[in-house]
């Protein structure tokens, strides 16, 4: 499995709008999985597309639900971080770049419907993980109810990564999804982790994200 980085000629605006001219050079993948290798319930359909420029690394996800869970009320700010974003309905990214010092370190990325964000350094899965490292990644979030859908986009500046890419490099990723299904928590992944319990943290399952 390989992950495929298109190069934006001119980057999208930062909105949910999957449909402009900015977001057809890249081709959705899917979620397909979970963490297990199952097939992931119908009923949450999930596709990611992935692009690049000279200062940034885009995900946009597309999400189908049945049930959501998110934060409501005029209090959502997403301006700030919101922590244990996890526990709730989320798009995931753990991004390893060339500039790690190890096999097992990355940085997690996650969005909400809402449009909030989490992000961590990870030195060591479990281990050695910093809370309150801050990447400045920037979000967009629509939810269409009558659709059954949400989408997302982050926009992470390379700087967070301490290294920018050039056409062809090679860095490493996996992308989750947390939803539910009849209340049951679902936690898809796009290469699957094969853990006993659901667990995310394993950078051996990471593929190769190639930047096009």
């Amino acid at each position: 499995m390989t992950l495929m980085v298109a190069r934006f000629d001119r980057p999208p605006a930062l909105t949910a709008d999957l449909d402009g001219a900015g977001w057809r050079a890249a081709s959705p993948v899917a979620i397909a999985t979970t963490w297990r290798g199952d097939p992931a319930p119908a009923e949450l359909a999930t596709s990611v597309r992935l692009g690049w420029c000279a200062t940034y690394l885009w995900l946009a996800y597309d999400c189908a639900y049945r049930e959501l869970d998110a934060d409501e009320g005029p209090a959502i700010d997403v301006t700030a971080e919101r922590g244990a974003l996890w526990e709730r309905d989320v798009c995931e990214a753990f991004v390893a770049s060339t500039a790690e010092p190890h096999a097992d370190s990355y940085k997690e990325f996650e969005v909400a419907p809402t449009g909030q964000w989490c992000d961590l350094a990870i030195h060591r899965p479990r281990v050695d993980v910093d809370m309150g490292w801050h990447s400045g990644m920037e979000t967009a979030a629509a939810v269409d109810a009558a659709a059954g859908r949400w989408r997302a986009v982050m926009r992470v500046p390379f700087t967070a990564f301490g290294a920018t890419p050039r056409r062809g490099d090679a860095w490493r990723a996996n992308l989750f999804r947390i939803s539910r299904v009849d209340g049951a928590r679902q936690y898809l992944a796009y290469a699957p982790t094969g853990t006993s319990e659901p667990d995310f943290h394993v950078p051996r399952a990471f593929v190769p994200l190639i930047f096009g």
